[in-house]
């Protein structure tokens, strides 16, 4: 497409935006389809710019740009970070359930060596000397803290 120009091109806008038409200017606009064009496309833009100024839109407080923007910049930070120690948590859960699993059957041969030796049918007065039995007091442990560790790793941080 070939873009037309005129000579008086300067001259017309200087007129539409103005209002100021000597009558040979208002003659060639009117002859000129290029200056015509122009003239309906700068007075078109010269009412939108008064009707904005004349709006007056006031301006936000910068001190509340800057702290949504110091605000935006930490939490990108924190996300950086925190995906980091997120792996980190799901890799040391991993590590703990592989672990585990590798000494599972071992662990359940201790339990039921420990529990065969206790004899539940005992008196109440012979439960403390039984609860007190090192294997088991390690084997509970293990297990409460295992299950405290787990339910951390996975669970206490969520959302």
């Amino acid at each position: 497409m070939k873009i037309q120009s005129c000579a008086h091109e300067d001259a017309v806008a200087a007129a539409a935006r103005t209002g100021e038409w000597t009558p040979e200017l208002c003659a060639h606009r009117d002859g000129c389809m290029t200056c015509a064009e122009l003239t309906l496309v700068v007075a078109a833009l010269t009412a939108d710019a008064e009707q904005l100024v004349d709006e007056a839109i006031p301006l936000p407080d910068p001190r509340v740009l800057w702290f949504r923007a110091q605000l935006a910049e930490r939490e990108r930070v924190f996300k950086r970070a925190t995906s980091a120690i997120v792996w980190v948590r799901r890799a040391a859960g991993a590590v703990v359930a592989a672990v585990g699993l590798a000494f599972a059957p071992g662990l359940w041969a201790l339990i039921r060596k420990s529990m065969a030796g206790l004899d539940l049918g005992s008196a109440a007065a012979e439960l403390p000397r039984a609860a007190g039995s090192p294997t088991l007091v390690l084997v509970t442990s293990l297990l409460v803290l295992g299950g405290l560790a787990l339910w951390e790793l996975t669970m206490a941080h969520e959302g």
